[in-house]
């Protein structure tokens, strides 16, 4: 026997070598893969998630669910359509407030309840800082949130939201007061809201 013949064997075996591993290989893996997923799935059907435990006040806020509507004068145009948009999100642990949507002066609010079960809200504001606020005082169709700290403030003078109170008018109206804050003398601004989509 030669030595191309010898080399030829010695490949010859070597790829059925490869191909018989392949072969025996392959069936294995798409098992292994199929375990994957009934693992996968076994888990996910068993995952339990946690009781809802949402305060009175929380739960108040979900049913602000949908688009609201109102007019302001405050960008420079005489009573301008603005609108807000709630959202409950987070396994409804929490409620997304987006306030002026798809404009440049587009903020968001989280409303959602603290370590110790009260209501609590945080503001990332177009300002780019963020004011977190607590219940306050409050009744069954108002709610007022004072300012606990601001984080972001890029000196003491950057203005930044003051208390909030949220006045539940009936089930389709809301009106929103806000006080001074930071840096920001003013007289509390009242904007009255008309839900449009539910």
């Amino acid at each position: 026997m030669n030595t191309v013949t010898t080399v030829r064997l010695i490949l010859l075996t070597l790829l059925t070598l490869v191909v018989t591993s392949c072969a025996t290989v392959s069936p294995s893996h798409k098992t292994h893969k199929s375990d994957l997923v009934k693992k996968h799935d076994a888990t996910t059907s068993n995952h339990q998630f946690p009781a809802d435990t949402s305060s009175a006040e929380l739960n108040k806020m979900k049913t602000l669910e949908g688009r609201w509507k109102s007019t302001t004068s405050m960008f420079g145009t005489e009573n301008q359509e603005v609108f807000t948009e709630y959202r409950v999100t987070a396994g409804g642990s929490a409620v997304m407030e987006t306030i002026f949507p798809g404009t440049p002066h587009e903020m968001v609010s989280v409303y959602y309840d603290d370590d110790d079960g009260k209501l609590a809200m945080t503001h990332y504001c177009m300002m780019r800082n963020r004011p977190h606020f607590t219940l306050g005082a409050s009744s069954k169709n108002e709610f007022k949130f004072d300012v606990t700290k601001v984080e972001g403030l890029v000196s003491e003078d950057t203005p930044s939201m003051g208390a909030i109170t949220l006045r539940f008018i009936d089930d389709n109206r809301i009106a929103s007061t806000c006080e001074s804050g930071n840096g920001d003398e003013h007289a509390p601004m009242t904007v009255e809201y008309t839900r449009v989509v539910k």
